[in-house]
């Protein structure tokens, strides 16, 4: 008969197998990804899945526009640095890239011009490229959008499935600013239509690729402007679906930011999986902590200079969105810990309570941006070096910190990109590849 500890050696191993299995997919295919359980799987084998991985990304300025994302965009999009990109993630054992949509309509954009009725063949292209990279490697993708949309004729005259029984405006409201993206019929068609104009592209490209898409991602971090109508007023009432809204109250206001935003998230939620009925569908969110507020109806009390109020994850766990994508970095201070501020992000965005929300709907958690900042990895007298000896040591505390948070997969910021360089304020796997290699060790341990 083995003894204690040599039993309990072969079950931590088969317990590391199994998690493996879980998050090197390399030997197949990918298969869809669904919700089963409170739990993401394989759809085909119910094999949990564990999303960890990377985020890329890249920015320019594109045919002259201001700085954008511009992922896919014709002269951004390095194919070699791609591929290298997907045999790197594959081969440190990850299974998941996250990254980003670009909103620039002109002869680099992701339309050609406002009036286009397609999305633009080289951008398309692309795209098309990243996921076939992505299924050769075993790896899966979620696609993300920044706030911004694309002024698109076609998209925002496009009726939505069942829109007619949402509260959405006609006429767009200057006071309201980006708080309008979430109530404007054309901009919560815009969202939505754009997400269905690429899945029918990619499906008429090869229908094998629509798999490799773990999820759409709504938007990278939802939010609502404290400065801009109507959650900058301070009295008054506001008419929206049927009810009166006291913006007295902070308590009602935020009732309001709750009701608005599970409205967009369901009016576009219901157009993508009409366009894709497998398809899982997500937002991206920031806790109230990072942008200096106390958690949700804290708006007249919270002293910071950031107008945004992050969505409220136990009010969007309500919508019909999948899952929901938290972002946690590591912070620290001389006076308090990468452990403290783990848990003052996470109790700012009511953690007990989302995580009981999240078993009784049966919705996963995940961190789809997770990293550390190197601004605190310096010190004097050579300003300029990084200590990631630090870093190592503050990022595994904050992995491992998450895991015991409940969160179901976390993904890095960031690989990096041909623009990145070793000294980049979050520091990037193609530099420093040890902070991938202490994601993965510590999600397991």
């Amino acid at each position: 008969m083995a003894s204690t500890s040599s039993t309990a050696a072969a079950c931590l191993a088969l317990l590391i197998v199994a998690a493996d299995s879980c998050i090197a997919q390399t030997a197949a295919l990918p298969g869809r990804i669904a919700v089963k359980g409170g739990a993401l799987v394989v759809r085909e084998t119910g094999e949990p899945f564990i999303p960890l991985g990377v985020n890329y990304y890249r920015v320019g300025n594109v045919d002259g526009d201001k700085v954008v994302h511009a992922t896919f965009c014709p002269g951004f999009y390095d194919r070699p640095f791609i591929e290298k990109m997907m045999a790197d993630v594959a081969a440190w054992g990850f299974n998941t890239v996250r990254t980003f949509h670009a909103y620039h309509v002109g002869p680099s954009g992701i339309l050609v011009s406002r009036g286009s009725r397609e999305i633009a063949p080289g951008y398309l292209d692309n795209v098309v490229h990243f996921l076939q990279q992505a299924r050769a490697h075993g790896i899966h993708v979620i696609f993300s959008w920044d706030i911004w949309m694309p002024s698109a004729d076609w998209w925002a005259e496009t009726p939505l499935p069942g829109e007619e029984a949402c509260d959405l405006r006609r006429d767009w409201d200057h006071a309201q600013g980006i708080n309008g993206f979430r109530l404007h019929r054309g901009s919560v068609r815009t969202r939505a239509n754009a997400i269905v104009a690429l899945i029918e592209a990619i499906r008429a490209r090869d229908p094998h690729l629509l798999p490799v898409v773990m999820a759409w991602e709504l938007e990278n971090e939802v939010y609502l402007s404290a400065t801009k109508e109507p959650f900058s007023l301070r009295e008054g009432i506001f008419q929206f679906a049927g009810r009166s809204y006291d913006l007295s109250s902070d308590d009602q206001a935020q009732e309001l930011m709750d009701a608005v935003l599970v409205q967009w998230a369901d009016c576009c939620a219901v157009a993508i999986r009409k366009a894709d009925p497998e398809a899982l569908v997500s937002t991206g969110l920031f806790s109230f902590a990072a942008v200096g507020r106390g958690g949700p109806g804290t708006r007249s009390q919270d002293q910071t200079a950031d107008e945004r109020i992050p969505g409220r994850p136990l009010a969007l766990l309500r919508s019909t969105l999948d899952y929901l994508d938290l972002h946690l970095y590591a912070w620290r201070t001389p006076e308090k810990s990468v452990a403290w501020h783990l848990e003052r992000n996470l109790d700012s965005s009511e953690w007990d309570a989302v995580r009981s929300a999240a078993r009784e709907l049966g919705k996963p958690l995940i961190s789809g941006e997770c990293g550390l900042f190197a601004n605190y990895l310096r010190s004097a007298p050579n300003w300029q070096e990084i200590n990631h000896e630090l870093g190592a040591e503050c990022f595994r505390e904050h992995v491992e910190g998450m895991g015991r948070a409940g969160l179901a997969g976390a993904l890095y910021w960031s690989y990096g990109n041909p623009d990145s360089t070793a000294g980049d304020e979050n520091p990037v796997l193609t530099f420093h590849p040890q902070y991938g290699r202490i994601l993965r060790e510590a999600w397991l341990k």
